[in-house]
Order: C-alpha cells, then sequence, then structure tokens
C-alpha cells in the first residue's frame, strides 16, 4: 500500500514536470505572436495534454508491461530514476528526454533482476529512435521549401489561415505528448481507472505553475520562427509522434519537435543556423537511456 501510494505521488509529479517543460513547445508560438493570450495557451495545452492521456494513454500499455516488470517497488526506483535525470536536464536547460531516459531505466532493472526481455521491441524503439529525428529534419525541410516557394495572393485571408491552423497544430501537438509520453508514465505506473485523474490534477499543476519549456529557446536560438515555421514544425512532430502512439512505441517530443525545427532551418538556403544548441540536443539523447540504463542496472 505505501508504495503505491509513493508511485501516485512519483507519478504526478512527473506528469507535472512534463506538463510544464513542454508547455512552451505546444503553445509558446501562440502566446509568443499573441495570437491567444497566456491563459488561452495554457487551456489549449492542459486541454490537449489532458485529451491524450484520456483517450490514447493505454496505447503503450503492452509496450510498459514488457519492459518493466509489474512491481511496485521496482516502479517506484523507475519512477525516482526518471525523476532525478529530468531534474538534472531542467536545473541545466538541457532539453533531455524523460520517456527516454524511463525506457532505459526499465531495461536495465529487468536486466540486473534478470527478467525475459522482448529484444526485438528494444530494437524497434531504439531504431524509431534513429529513424524519426531523420524524418523529422526531412519532411520539415521539404514542407518548409514549398511554403518558400508558394506566394499567397491574398497575404492576409493567408495570415490569418496560418493563426487558426497553429491553434489548431498546437492542440494536437498536446495531445500527442499526452498520448505518448505522459501516457507511457501512466502505463509504467499502473494506474488504472478512476487514479489517472490524479495525473489530469498533475498536467494542471505543471502547466500552470511550472511552463518554462526548454525547446521553445533551443528553437529561437536556430532561427526566428514564423507562422509558416512554426506550422511546419509542430505538425511533422506531431504526426511522428502520433503514428508512434498507434504503433504502441514510446517517441518523445523533445527529438521530434527539435528536429523539425532544425529541418525547416535548414531549408533557409541563405539563413546561417547556430548548430551547438542542436548537437547538445542530439547529445541528450544518447545520455538519458544509457543514463536510465547504468541506474536501472544499480537497482
Amino acid at each position: 500500500m505505501l508504495y503505491n501510494i509513493i508511485v501516485i505521488l512519483l507519478s504526478v509529479l512527473l506528469t507535472a514536470l512534463v506538463a510544464g517543460n513542454n508547455l512552451s513547445a505546444a503553445v509558446g508560438t501562440l502566446i509568443g505572436s499573441r495570437i491567444l493570450s497566456k491563459t488561452g495557451g495554457v487551456l489549449i495545452g492542459i486541454a490537449g495534454f489532458s485529451a491524450g492521456l484520456l483517450l490514447q494513454g493505454n496505447s503503450l500499455h503492452g509496450t510498459a508491461a514488457s519492459l518493466l516488470p509489474r512491481s511496485d517497488p521496482l516502479i517506484a526506483y523507475a519512477l525516482i530514476v526518471a525523476l532525478v535525470i529530468f531534474g538534472m536536464a531542467t536545473y541545466f536547460r538541457v532539453p533531455l528526454s524523460l520517456i527516454m531516459a524511463l525506457v532505459g531505466t526499465s531495461v536495465g532493472i529487468s536486466l540486473k533482476l534478470g527478467y525475459t526481455i522482448n529484444i526485438p521491441l528494444v530494437l524497434l524503439i531504439v531504431g524509431t529512435w534513429v529513424l524519426a529525428p531523420l524524418l523529422s529534419i526531412s519532411l520539415a525541410f521539404l514542407m518548409n521549401r514549398q511554403f518558400i516557394r508558394t506566394q499567397p495572393k491574398d497575404v492576409w485571408r493567408f495570415a490569418l489561415s496560418m493563426k487558426l491552423a497553429l491553434i489548431a497544430v498546437s492542440f494536437v501537438t498536446a495531445f500527442t505528448l499526452g498520448a505518448n509520453t505522459l501516457g507511457f508514465i501512466e502505463q509504467v505506473s499502473g494506474l488504472r481507472g478512476i487514479s489517472v485523474l490524479y495525473l489530469v490534477v498533475g498536467i494542471a499543476a505543471g502547466s500552470v505553475f511550472l511552463s518554462k519549456g526548454v525547446i521553445k529557446r533551443v528553437g529561437q536560438e536556430m532561427y526566428l520562427m514564423r507562422y509558416t515555421n512554426a506550422f511546419v514544425s509542430l505538425i511533422v512532430s506531431s504526426a511522428l509522434v502520433e503514428g508512434a502512439t498507434l504503433l504502441g512505441i514510446p517517441l518523445s517530443n523533445t527529438q521530434t519537435l527539435t528536429s523539425s525545427v532544425f529541418g525547416t532551418g535548414l531549408s533557409y538556403r541563405n539563413k546561417l543556423m547556430e548548430m551547438r544548441p542542436f548537437l547538445i540536443t542530439v547529445a541528450t539523447w544518447v545520455i538519458s537511456p544509457l543514463a536510465g540504463l547504468v541506474l536501472g542496472l544499480l537497482v
């Protein structure tokens, strides 16, 4: 019973941190460009996170069950490790992926305790982590090139259409994070029924009180975001994460969104880009699961 309470508390805390950390990635453009007020942007983020968690959060049930034994003490340890890694990354303002750290920790615990691991599943997850950023960069590059070549006949109507499209795609971005990352936390924790509402409380608290975010900062350091840039980056990222969710594969929005931002920036022939933020982010994609794996082996 004690461990069950600890698992719930850790899950709510992780959910709050993820929601707060990723809110600006989903709705930062809406708020920064004053398409919506801060309150409106936060409400869209909360609605998207919650809808994704409640409607598709169980999509990663099989994956979570395959990676980590169903034991409250072990689940609590995995969540603590993920919390420590994610907390350190947040402190140092590095866009580290919680979901990658949690997967690595789960695999490490299973290896340490001699549990059977679904090797094909692990290889599929790792392969997806490699392929998804490459797809994000390529698709964002091609889509934004098309936008650059297209000259709208009615500029004002086009701008209005882009504003409405950004509102929609921002909600979808929040939805996919809720379904995949927050859904994976839910499934690892083993929360069911009414207990899932605790995570919704965490989403609201994190979005309101912890919404600083790091992906928006990384994007701004690469190039100045425009409506079309933001739309392309968000739609590519959302599509890939949603596809992964439907396949039951944990995939970080940090990976897909940062990569799509980078790909969008590359589409400008005369645009200089700062490579250092992107390379630091790529390094964390390797460090996150490895750090989780090592700490999982210490259980």
